[in-house]
């Protein structure tokens, strides 16, 4: 991955999240829904990686790893969100679903 921007990742539900960034002076969201449930999380810095703006829109689904102290999520267009958790959670939980961008 050749471009990277730093934003923030917040789980709004036991479900749900919004990751937001800056991507060249405009702001990227994806937002996605996620099983299994669990508590929320949260992280005030957390590094996109991304090689073409292309990849920043459609619906791709992700798998990822939240906890003990780190966020992993891999989108299924090759995209990255990695980052410290701002709290640390119990256990390392394996999550998938899917998303959008806007």
């Amino acid at each position: 991955m050749s471009q990277t921007a730093t934003g923030t990742f917040t789980a709004t539900s036991t479900t749900t999240f919004e990751a937001t960034f800056t991507v060249k002076d405009a702001v990227k969201k994806y937002t996605g829904s996620f099983k299994p449930p669990m508590s929320t999380f949260s992280s005030k810095k957390v590094e996109l990686k991304y090689d073409s703006p292309g990849q920043l829109l459609g619906q791709p689904a992700f798998s990822g790893e939240i906890g003990i102290t780190r966020l992993s999520i891999t989108l299924s267009s090759g995209v990255t969100f990695t980052g410290d958790l701002d709290t640390a959670i119990p256990a390392v939980i394996t999550i998938y679903g899917e998303g959008s961008w806007a």
